[in-house]
Parts: C-alpha cells; structure tokens; sequence
C-alpha cells in the first residue's frame, strides 16, 4: 500500500499537492460561491421586504450552515455563531439627480442598488418624480430632464414610505453624500419623516481625496482611474441616478481594495453628527 510520502511525492510531481495557504484560498472561493448562490435564493423571495425580514433569511441560512457543519464534525461555538452574524452588513449605493442644488430644490431621479456583505443582490428602487417645480437649466443641461417629461410622474410624497423601506437598516454609499444626504432629508422632512443622521452615510468622495489627495476625484476621474467603461457619461456628458449607482458600485469595490492595503475600511470614515 502506498504510504503517505510516497502519495504526496506523486501528488507533487504531477502539480496537484496544495500548501497550507492555497487551500485555506480554494476552500475560500468556494464557500464565496455558495454565499453568492444563497444570495439569489434569498433575492428571488425579496420584494421590498424590510431590513428585518433580510436578516431572518440569513438567520435562516446560518442556522442551517451550523447544522451541516456537525455533520461534517466541526463544532460551532456559540461566540463564533454571532461573530458570523454580525459580519453581515447591508448597504444601499444611492444616487440623485435634481432641480437644482439650492436647499429649495427638489429630487428628479432617485436610484438605489443593494448590497448584502459586499454582493450585489440585484434588488434596485429607481423612480422619476415630478418635482412640481422648475428644473433650472443648468440642471437640465447635466440630466437633460425636463419638467415636461415628469408632469406624469409620481411625487416624492406618494413613494416616500416605499424609499424608506428600501432603505431599512442598510448603510447609505454616495459620492459626495453631503449634497445626497440634504436632498433626501429635504424631501422627507416635508413629508413629516425623520431625517437620516450623518453617520448612517459613506461618502465615497471623502475616502477618494483622502487616498488620491492631489488627483482630481469626481465620478467620472475615478472610473477612468480604475478603467471602469463610462463610455456613455463620458461622450454625451448625461449623468443619470440609474447608471451613477451601477457606476458608483465598481468604484466603491476599487476603494475597498485600497483601503485593505492599508488596513482601513469605509466604515472608518464615517463621521457623527456634529451638534
């Protein structure tokens, strides 16, 4: 019978024999798949459920990894059972586009896209809303929307609740959140909702000028940086909520990159309140 060096020896020779680290990388990649599989099981059920419900499928899906994992002999301790849990973030890339940029001006176009611990779901809200006042033509010239083609669209009062639940619990990513943020609050106080604090924001454009401090970086810099095809933005100069969030998620994925060189994440550039 071939003893274990003579079986490793072989395995060696013919290019099959894993180190430590390469296995820790395959198994990784693997167990990768299978989130992402159970990702699409999970967003076929999803409609517009809340935060809550989303965190009882993983509840769900953990619940059952624990039990596969006796099976295979591995003890799952209770600590490192809520380690797991509390990995799991939501996020939600928001983009608009406006009247105007004065705090009197209005939302036109509003665009989110979900992410589940870094996976896009592909659960997204977009919605053109009749503003019911003037678009200035300066912000017409960067959308090209008109009042005209929004007299038919719903208000943001009509769909503030539906934004709202979109948006449960998750951690809000936008370039230049600043100005996102103070739209979305705008629009949500007039309806009587409570406005979302600063800390709930990622600003991607904050994290941009600090790893790329003397480079200039807008959306469309950043997706030329890390050759992200932006050829539509970029040949006719329209932006849109829509194509911004799709835009933003690559960027975003390229930052986290950076960021993990140095040992940083997003979340160590959020910023409280300031009262």
């Amino acid at each position: 019978m071939e003893s274990f060096k003579e079986w490793k020896k072989s395995k060696i020779a013919k290019g099959e024999w894993l180190s430590n680290e390469e296995y820790r990388i395959k198994k990784d990649l693997e167990r990768k798949k299978e989130l992402e599989l159970e990702l699409e099981k999970i967003n076929s059920r999803l409609n517009l459920k809340s935060h809550n419900i989303l965190q009882e499928d993983f509840e769900e899906f953990y619940k059952k990894e624990i039990e596969d994992s006796k099976k295979r002999k591995r003890s799952v301790s209770p600590e490192r059972e809520n380690k797991k849990r509390k990995q799991i973030k939501r996020e939600i890339i928001l983009d608009t586009e406006t009247t105007g940029l004065g705090n009197s001006d209005k939302i036109v176009e509003i665009s989110m896209l979900e992410m589940v611990d870094g996976i896009k779901t592909g659960r997204r809200y977009h919605k053109f809303i009749n503003p019911e006042i003037n678009i200035t033509k300066k912000a017409q010239e960067i959308h090209k929307i008109t009042n005209e083609k929004l007299k038919d669209c719903c208000k943001f009062k009509e769909i503030a609740e539906e934004v709202i639940k979109f948006i449960g619990n998750a951690t809000i990513i936008a370039h230049n959140a600043t100005f996102d943020r103070r739209m979305l609050n705008n629009e949500l106080r007039e309806c009587g909702w409570e406005k979302y604090p600063k800390e709930r924001f990622i600003d991607t454009l904050e994290i941009s000028r600090y790893l790329f401090p003397k480079e200039k970086n807008n959306q469309d810099a950043l997706c030329s940086r890390f050759n992200i095809e932006n050829h539509n933005r970029t040949t006719t100069g329209i932006h849109s909520a829509a194509e911004d969030t799709a835009l933003l998620f690559l960027v975003y994925k390229e930052l986290e990159k950076i960021l993990q060189e140095k040992e940083l994440t997003p979340y160590d550039f959020i910023k409280s309140e300031v009262v």
